[in-house]
Order: structure tokens, then sequence, then C-alpha cells
């Protein structure tokens, strides 16, 4: 399976489950890096997974009905 060295800041959001205006926030917070290609900003797939990693557990409590 082929992973992209990097994604458009709206197929980083889909990644990551969030609005592409979040993500715009995370990588002006320095929480995502991105890189400029000509005018298009790319997310590191990387940095995405770094992200993620760096979120903490998360803890579900489930009543079955």
């Amino acid at each position: 399976m082929h992973i992209p060295y990097a994604h458009s800041v709206p197929v980083a959001a889909s990644i990551l489950g969030i609005k592409t205006s979040k993500t715009y926030e995370l990588i002006a917070e320095g929480k995502i890096r991105a890189k400029k290609i000509g005018s298009r900003t790319v997310v590191l797939d990387e940095s995405l997974r770094e992200y993620l990693a760096s979120q903490p557990d998360a803890h579900v409590t489930y009543t079955k009905p």
C-alpha cells in the first residue's frame, strides 16, 4: 500500500477527522508541520502520525443495552 509523503490540507483534515479550519489552526500553532510547494500548503504524513501519537488515549465506557 502506497502512503503519500504529504497531503493537501483538506485531505489531512479528513485523515484526522476534523475540519479544514481546525487543521490550519494546528499548523499555525506548530502542532502539525506543513510545507509550501508553490502556492499549495501540504501537510507531512509523518507529522500527522506524530500528532496523533501525541494525543491521549480514548477511554470509552460502553453499557450493553
